[in-house]
């Protein structure tokens, strides 16, 4: 049986914010890796790293289950 967990509207606007900033992050590590600037392109994979490691940590205290060979080494 699966357990329901309430997650509220500001909660889910949140990860929904996270997910759009992570999403624009890719685009922009492409366009200045294409360009050459890899010095931006690695600051813009940091940022993204950071919102998903928050995100995903946020998701684990709510009682999502950790898959199967998770590590955080």
């Amino acid at each position: 049986m699966k357990e329901e967990v309430a997650i509220s509207k500001d909660q889910l606007t949140e990860w929904a914010e996270s997910l759009i900033h992570m999403n624009h992050h890719g685009t922009l590590v492409k366009r200045e890796i294409a360009e050459g600037n890899d010095e931006r392109a690695l600051h813009l994979t940091e940022r993204a790293r950071k919102r998903a490691w928050k995100m995903l940590n946020e998701l684990f205290e709510l009682g999502a289950e950790k898959p199967e060979g998770y590590c955080e080494s």
